[in-house]
């Protein structure tokens, strides 16, 4: 019988470092408890179909245990949310479950939705909770430059994902970003990877201009595919 409290999880509070050490404390705890190697699925909650959903986790992978990652698991799609709740008990036998959001635990509780909903009142109820306190700093387009310039992914995602909790700025927001992008890359030397790297700038600037894609989640998503491990 599957104990839901120790494999599945949910992470809320706003601020992005604490979220990532909550994350780590969740995998080293699973992987120093079972022996057998796990890898890791992270998944971005918006754009998921139950297809998508059966694809990644019942294809023939299934019996490789994974750690899957819902980021922003509040944006799930009522018929994505739906699979999740029906096949639930099938997806924790192999594997472990995290709910991940930059929402507090307060702003969950206080939503309607929530409690309306199968899936997002029993990981509310029966999921493991790991509550995170909210950022404290101010943070500014500089504090992102300077992250660019370290490397750093995940100072990086933290300062856009404060950046984007200003909702005025949104709309000059995600441009911003990519023309910084642009001029941070355009020195780069190997032309295949130059190549590579601004084939992703395009595609991401004509998904929120042309296709009018979440700009949030193109520019984090885009972010990763540049900075993440290659």
């Amino acid at each position: 019988m599957v104990n839901i409290r120790d494999k599945a999880f949910l992470i809320s509070g706003s601020n992005f470092s604490q979220r990532q050490q909550a994350l780590k404390s969740i995998k080293k705890r699973i992987l120093k408890e079972k022996s057998a190697a796990f890898s890791v699925l992270t998944l971005y909650s918006k754009e998921l179909t139950p297809k998508d959903l059966g694809d990644k986790l019942f294809t023939a992978s299934f019996t490789d245990k994974k750690i899957v990652i819902f980021k922003n698991f509040e944006n799930l799609p009522s018929a994505a949310r739906k699979f999740i709740f029906d096949n639930l008990k099938k997806i924790l036998i192999n594997n472990y479950v995290i709910f991940e959001t930059a929402k507090d635990n307060y702003q969950l509780q206080g939503n309607k939705k929530f409690f309306s909903d199968s899936l997002f009142s029993f990981v509310l109820k029966r999921a493991a909770s790991f509550r995170v306190s909210p950022v404290k700093k101010d943070l500014s387009i500089e504090d992102f430059i300077a992250s660019l310039r370290k490397n750093d992914l995940a100072q990086s995602l933290y300062v856009l994902e404060s950046l984007f909790e200003n909702t005025a700025r949104i709309k000059i927001l995600a441009p911003q970003v990519i023309g910084i992008l642009v001029k941070k890359l355009s020195y780069i030397k190997d032309p295949s990877k130059k190549e590579d790297y601004f084939k992703h700038l395009w595609q991401a600037d004509r998904a929120i201009k042309e296709k009018g894609q979440d700009a949030r989640l193109t520019v984090e998503t885009l972010l990763v595919k540049l900075l993440g491990p290659q």
